[in-house]
């Protein structure tokens, strides 16, 4: 077998098509398939189901084994350019839906700007799916909103941002200057869609009801929810780095909680044994200062 085809094997385990495994990997379909099935005819086993476009159990083993044999070659070749080797190359970060449409805009300049040779490759995914990026070897570094404790992974706190009420103008709360969490109704109150751990912990601050919703609606974006605030009534809970986005018009719909205490904390998740564990590190740090130059400005 050669690294070529251990690389082929790697990207149709994450595209799940032929089409864009090739388109990836800059090689005809055709090419690929016959690639793949050299490498099925030398093991004896079937790597991929190409009627579902699928890898089978098997082919998602030889994949996960497959990218640490690359990653060992990316060391060797990074061992030969010195510190600098680390930051070269790609660099695979995943970030959960309410982090990254605030944070990355600030946070990626800024790694360009240092890391100008650097390949980052994102995937905004729910956290489950961030960890399990993480154990197969797909991703190096994760930004979420929980605490994980998963064997191979590092975790590292970086911030802690507190969550205010969005509150519309015809709602009864909107006149209060601040709320208290057991005020809040959950049958007034938009919030994500299950699987998004932003949800789970909204829904551990309001006030719980029998009564059910007038409108209940699966939504896993932030802006979705402020906007039906706004033109359906309501309110939802918001963390500080949404207001980075927020135009400052809209600030009169914001109401702190008090007793303050409600909100969470990010951590950057490291896949222990990455070569690009240190600029997962870097990237940490990056984001720490940002939160800190922005959390009053907002």
């Amino acid at each position: 077998m050669t690294l070529d085809q251990l690389r082929y094997v790697v990207a149709l385990v994450e595209e799940r098509s032929f089409t864009r495994a090739a388109e990836r990997i800059y090689l005809s379909q055709p090419a690929l398939s016959v690639q793949i099935r050299k490498l099925e005819e030398e093991l004896q086993v079937k790597l991929f189901d190409r009627r579902r476009g699928e890898p089978t159990e098997i082919g998602q083993a030889v994949a996960a084994q497959a990218r640490k044999v690359l990653e060992e070659v990316a060391r060797i070749k990074a061992m030969t350019r010195g510190e600098k080797g680390v930051f070269l190359g790609p660099f695979h970060l995943g970030v959960i839906p309410t982090l990254a449409p605030y944070l990355l805009p600030k946070l990626l300049p800024r790694l360009a700007e240092r890391y100008p040779a650097l390949e980052v490759s994102i995937r905004e995914e729910l956290t489950p799916d961030v960890l399990r990026g993480l154990r197969e070897g797909r991703l190096d570094a994760g930004l979420v909103g929980t605490e994980e404790r998963v064997p191979g992974v590092q975790t590292l706190p970086l911030f802690s941002e507190e969550f205010l009420a969005y509150v519309s103008p015809g709602h009864s709360l909107y006149a209060k200057e601040r709320l208290h969490p057991l005020e809040i109704p959950l049958e007034d109150t938009w919030v994500l869609s299950e699987g998004h751990c932003f949800r789970d912990q909204v829904l551990s601050v309001c006030r719980p009801s029998l009564e059910r919703p007038k409108v209940s609606f699966q939504s896993g974006n932030l802006e979705t929810l402020v906007l039906l605030v706004e033109e359906v009534g309501g309110l939802t809970l918001l963390p500080q780095v949404a207001l980075w986005t927020l135009p400052r018009d809209k600030h009169t719909h914001l109401r702190p909680l008090s007793p303050p205490g409600a909100g969470r904390t990010v951590y950057l998740l490291v896949r222990e044994g990455s070569l690009k564990a240190p600029v997962a590190r870097v990237l940490g740090e990056e984001a720490k200062r940002i939160f800190q130059e922005l959390r009053w400005k907002a």
